[in-house]
């Protein structure tokens, strides 16, 4: 039997390293802090991307991101985040 457990590990180690290696730079992406212009405010705010997020969307062959820490929050935490335009796909 420890030899099928032994098979099933090598074959989810085959798996999953391609894959997180692929992966591994759209995290080391999204998690970099960006300076952006706030269309709310008309002023620059450093915004903070959800690296797993924009990982598990690119996974699933989407460029949607989502904001984790924005510097005008929480005073102006219910805005419509218009910002995310400004960060390109690759971002």
């Amino acid at each position: 039997m420890w030899a099928v457990y032994t098979f099933v590990s090598y074959l989810a180690l085959a798996l999953l390293i391609p894959v997180a290696w692929a992966l591994a730079p759209v995290w080391r992406r999204a998690r970099l802090p960006r300076s952006v212009n706030c269309p709310a405010l008309r002023d620059s705010a450093l915004v903070e991307l959800d690296a797993w997020y924009a990982v598990k969307m690119h996974t699933l062959g989407n460029d949607e991101r989502r904001v984790r820490i924005c510097s005008h929050w929480p005073e102006r935490g219910g805005c419509g985040r218009e910002c995310l335009a400004q960060i390109g796909v690759a971002g």
